[in-house]
C-alpha cells in the first residue's frame, strides 16, 4: 500500500472536513444560519420575516404603497375575482392590485411554510423544542377548532396530525373531498434550527430559536390564529388565495412596503375574510 506524506495527507484533511461541513447543514439540530435576525426598513414586515428569518425570498418582492392612493370604489375593484374592496381602504388598493395573482414565490415559497420564533434557556434541547411546538398546535386545534387530536402519522419526512370532529367534516367539503370526521388537520415537513436570534421580527428581545417549517399546513385556516411566536407564510394559490402574505397573532402581513416609517400595511383577520372568499370559506368553515 502507498503510504500518503504529511505533506499529502493534510490538504486531504482539509477537504475532507469541508465536505463533512457541508454535510452537515442537513442535521436539523445544527443551525443553518450563524447570524440572528435584523430588521430592514425598506422591507415590509412580510418580507422582513421570510429573508430576514430564512436568508432568502425565492421569487417574492414587495409593492410599494402608493402615497395618496385613490381609494375609490372603481380604483379597489379587481372585476376578475372581485376580492378587493372597500375593506383595504387606506390607499391600499392600488399596490394589491399591483400584485395579485403575480407575486407567486418559488419552492420551498410556492406554498404554505412556517417559521417559529421559540423561547428558550441556554443549552435547551432543539428535540424538546420541536416537541413542544407540536404540542402546542395540538392544544390549539383541540381549543380553536374544537377537534380531539387522535394519532400522529410520519413517512417520507412529513409529520401528519390526525384529528375527529365537525373541522374535518367542514374541511372536506371545501376541498371538495368526500366528507369524513377524521382528517389530518395539521401537517410538515421535517422541521431544521435555522439560528439563535436575540430578537424577534416584532422587536421582542430575549433568546430564540429560530425554527423553519417546511410545507406547514394547518386545516381551517388554524395558522392565523397562533400566538405571536409563529410566523406562517401564506402563498398565491390557484384559485384559492390571490397575494401572498404572512400571518403573526391574528395580524395579517401582506407584502406592501409603507411609503413612510410607522405607517400601517397589516389587515385584521376580519378585513382579509370580508376580502378573499377563499379564506373567507376557509377559516369560518373550521371556525364554528
Amino acid at each position: 500500500m502507498k503510504h500518503l506524506s504529511l505533506k499529502s495527507f493534510l490538504p486531504l484533511l482539509a477537504a475532507t472536513a469541508l465536505f463533512t461541513g457541508c454535510a452537515s447543514t442537513s442535521d436539523p439540530y445544527t443551525p443553518q444560519h450563524s447570524k440572528g435576525f435584523v430588521y430592514d426598513d425598506d422591507m415590509s414586515f412580510a418580507m422582513n420575516v421570510i429573508d430576514g428569518s430564512l436568508g432568502f425570498h425565492n421569487g417574492l418582492r414587495d409593492a410599494r404603497r402608493p402615497k395618496d392612493a385613490d381609494t375609490s370604489p372603481t380604483s379597489l375593484d379587481y372585476a376578475a375575482d372581485g376580492i378587493i374592496g372597500a375593506a383595504f381602504g387606506g390607499g391600499l388598493g392600488g399596490a394589491f392590485l399591483s400584485m395579485l395573482g403575480t407575486n407567486q414565490g418559488n419552492e420551498p415559497l410556492h406554498t404554505y411554510y412556517g417559521i417559529v420564533y421559540y423561547p428558550i434557556n441556554e443549552g435547551a434541547n432543539i428535540q424538546t423544542v420541536f416537541d413542544a411546538i407540536e404540542k402546542e398546535l395540538i392544544a390549539t386545534a383541540e381549543q380553536k377548532r374544537d377537534l380531539k387530536f387522535i394519532e400522529k402519522t410520519f413517512k417520507d419526512g412529513n409529520h401528519s396530525l390526525s384529528f375527529k370532529g365537525q373541522a374535518c367534516i367542514a374541511q372536506g367539503q371545501i376541498m371538495g373531498y368526500t366528507p369524513k370526521e377524521t382528517c389530518n388537520f395539521i401537517s410538515y415537513y421535517n422541521p431544521k434550527l435555522l439560528r439563535y436570534s436575540d430578537v424577534t421580527p416584532n422587536g421582542d428581545k430575549g433568546r430564540f430559536a429560530v425554527i423553519s417549517y417546511p410545507e406547514f399546513f394547518t386545516g381551517g385556516a388554524l395558522s392565523l390564529d397562533l400566538d405571536e411566536k409563529y410566523y406562517v407564510f401564506t402563498p398565491v394559490l390557484r384559485k384559492r388565495t390571490k397575494f401572498p402574505f404572512v400571518s403573526n397573532a391574528q395580524k395579517i402581513y401582506p407584502f406592501v412596503k409603507p411609503s413612510e416609517s410607522g405607517e400601517n400595511t397589516s389587515l385584521s383577520i376580519e378585513q382579509l375574510i370580508d376580502i378573499d372568499p377563499w379564506m373567507s370559506r376557509f377559516y369560518n368553515g373550521g371556525n364554528k
